[in-house]
């Protein structure tokens, strides 16, 4: 067993022992799941990257101080905990290029948006454009981030059943979007015969 693996394997085991005593709510409230999702990243990362290795000491710490910090109920060491967490998560982000789930979906829902807007202004009803915008940037940003999914690119990646739940959450939204669509046409198509 390499370093790589036996440091995770701690992190992994004292992370555990945190889910079993903790409530769901501080489970949740700590990242603690995100905790291990992106240590095992950085142990991935670390022998190539100098901050990675850095930041093993500092989830190691992270990991040890949560019991402590509940117990104080200090808002300030609570703060402090999160803030890092989205620390080494934007150092996965923009030096190893890795993302969290759902990052292509908000972007292109509301570039899709957007694109909507002008769709809608050329219409007579720049509401009904937004809909059929959402729900073409949301088939983009799903495939763009099963593609990353497939790729190993997500930081945190969740089970079968979230993806699962999102090609439900994609058909019904591009259906919806689809019946707008008719609907318009069919209205614009009665207005002119009239």
């Amino acid at each position: 067993m390499n370093a790589r693996n036996s440091w995770y394997d701690s992190i992994a085991k004292q992370i555990d022992q945190l889910k079993v005593t903790l409530s769901e709510k501080y489970y949740k409230k700590y990242k603690l799941r995100m905790l291990l999702c992106i240590a095992d990243r950085v142990a991935e990362f670390s022998p190539e990257c100098g901050q990675c290795q850095i930041f093993q000491q500092d989830i190691s710490t992270l990991t040890q101080d949560v019991h402590n910090i509940i117990q104080l109920a200090d808002k300030q060491k609570r703060k402090t905990h999160l803030k890092t967490i989205d620390n080494i998560v934007k150092h996965l982000r923009k030096q190893h290029k890795l993302i969290t789930e759902g990052y292509y979906v908000g972007i292109c829902m509301a570039i899709g948006a957007g694109l909507g807007v002008a769709l809608g202004a050329a219409m007579p009803n720049i509401g009904t454009g937004i809909p059929i915008g959402i729900g073409i940037g949301l088939a983009i940003g799903t495939a763009l981030d099963a593609k990353a999914k497939k790729e190993g690119r997500i930081i945190c990646p969740s089970g079968k059943t979230t993806t699962s739940f999102n090609r439900t959450k994609l058909i019904v939204i591009v259906a919806l979007g689809i019946l707008v669509a008719a609907g318009l046409v069919a209205y614009l198509f009665l207005r002119r015969s009239s």
